[in-house]
């Protein structure tokens, strides 16, 4: 009697236990935990509640029974968490070449790394390695993760999607965007002044009309055409309410707006001082396009003489009277940090109390920690263009939060050995997305300009 299943599989795929390998370096190390408040039990959408406490509650008794007074302001937001997935192989050999020394030093041998359809060397060994390097990019998206990033081309978005950012929406992208749509009032936000002031990109395209059909403006390598009506006035006016918000909407600040400023005129200017654009203009017909009012961006450069010092008193100043009610803490980039270092040295004052967060000794500012952030650095320049290089943040981690579902989705990590390819492969699945809870509970330096 024939099989009626003829066809396998080599090997047959067998998922193995990795969660205690993985799951705890990666989704509950200190430190994201000991920034923020981390969810691991979000699934798809949830209503993020906030509760106004009432006040004015008491009042003069002049009659009999009571009177009731005060009451709650119920807010809310829906955070829904967006999947996200790791996935690559390892050749036992090349294993062996690229971290023997991790080997030698957890006691294994050269003849054990063949054997890496054994999980014992995967998990133990590769995974915590593996694990930290995912909590790194976990990190750098949890702060600069944004839906409209572009892949930059010589500092310039070029119209492609980055996929390295576009999972989700990070910190950063959130502080930013409320704070330009006013959400965030800008009395929570520092200026940063730097040595070399910053200055936006602009240019005028002028259109003059001949027998034409249609115009094209090219704005960071995408195209955006506009059939001719009328006049040429009218024709710009037509182009600008078709593509003006699409326009607007790309790249973060790494971007630019646009607007009509005189009859037949687009304007085009960066987002935010120092980020360049290309802009170029054609007509198809006989009419022309003529650029004037061209100013180039100038990127900021390093901070003010004791300018750290004065941002991160101004951002106390700043303090809502709801913060008092929390443990708050500095988060800043490596140049504020290498900026108030030197003005301290320089009034040969000492650093100041240190005190213990995450069981290591940081640093206080009139007794705040400061939480040194050189990742911050190195994702502006990368990710951001290097756009607003100098950045402070205030507030408790009960405010910023992380969620996902990454702890209870156990089946959705996996690792199994292809005998054939002799390759380890390897798998994992979360969903993931970031909120802040209250605008109340931040203040900001060098965020916007």
């Amino acid at each position: 009697m024939s099989n009626i299943f003829s066809q396998s599989t080599s090997p047959a795929f067998k998922r193995q236990a990795v969660d205690e390998y993985f799951i705890q370096p990666m989704f509950m190390a200190e430190d994201i935990r000991g920034l923020i408040t981390v969810r691991t039990d979000i699934k798809g959408t949830e209503t993020l509640n906030r509760i106004s406490r009432p006040s004015m509650l008491t009042k003069p008794k002049d009659t009999p029974g009571f009177t009731p007074a005060g009451g709650f302001n119920l807010t809310y937001t829906d955070i829904t968490v967006k999947p996200m997935a790791m996935e690559f192989e390892q050749n036992a050999r090349s294993f062996w070449g690229s971290i023997v020394q991790q080997l030698l030093a957890s006691g294994y041998q050269e003849d054990d790394v063949e054997q890496m359809k054994s999980p014992d060397i995967w998990n133990k060994v590769m995974l915590p390695l593996i694990a930290q390097a995912g909590q790194d990019d976990l990190i750098r998206q949890m702060f600069f993760a944004n839906p409209y990033a572009e892949n930059m081309i010589l500092g310039i978005p070029g119209g492609t999607p980055d996929s390295n950012y576009t999972g989700y929406t990070g910190f950063m992208t959130w502080l930013q965007n409320d704070l330009l749509a006013g959400i965030i009032p800008i009395g929570q936000h520092v200026p940063v002044a730097s040595s070399v002031a910053s200055v936006k990109q602009e240019a005028i395209h002028t259109y003059t009309k001949g027998t034409d059909t249609a115009i094209t403006i090219t704005i960071n390598g995408v195209a955006y055409s506009q059939a001719y009506e009328t006049s040429a006035a009218v024709t710009i006016t037509n182009w600008l309410n078709t593509h003006k918000a699409n326009i607007e909407a790309r790249a973060g600040i790494n971007g630019v707006k646009v607007t009509n400023p005189s009859s037949a005129a687009i304007k085009i200017v960066s987002k935010v001082k120092g980020q360049s654009f290309t802009a170029t203009s054609a007509v198809t017909g006989t009419g022309t396009f003529a650029v004037s009012g061209e100013v180039a961006a100038v990127k900021a450069g390093i901070l003010a003489d004791n300018e750290a010092d004065s941002t991160l008193e101004d951002m106390l100043d700043a303090v809502t009277p709801e913060m008092h009610e929390y443990d708050l803490t500095f988060m800043i980039t490596s140049s504020m940090w290498r900026n108030l270092v030197h003005t301290l040295k320089d009034r040969q004052t000492v650093m100041g109390d240190a005190i213990l967060k995450n069981g290591l000794k940081v640093p206080t500012y009139e007794g705040f920690p400061i939480i040194v952030r050189p990742d911050w650095d190195k994702w502006i320049s990368i990710a951001q263009n290097g756009i607003k290089p100098h950045r402070a943040l205030l507030t408790t981690s009960k405010n910023l939060l992380f969620a996902t579902d990454g702890t209870s989705d156990s089946e959705m990590i996996e690792t199994w050995y292809n005998q054939e390819a002799q390759m380890r492969r390897y798998r994992v699945q979360y969903k993931a997305q970031t909120a802040y809870l209250h605008k109340e509970l931040v203040v900001l330096a060098g965020f916007v300009d």
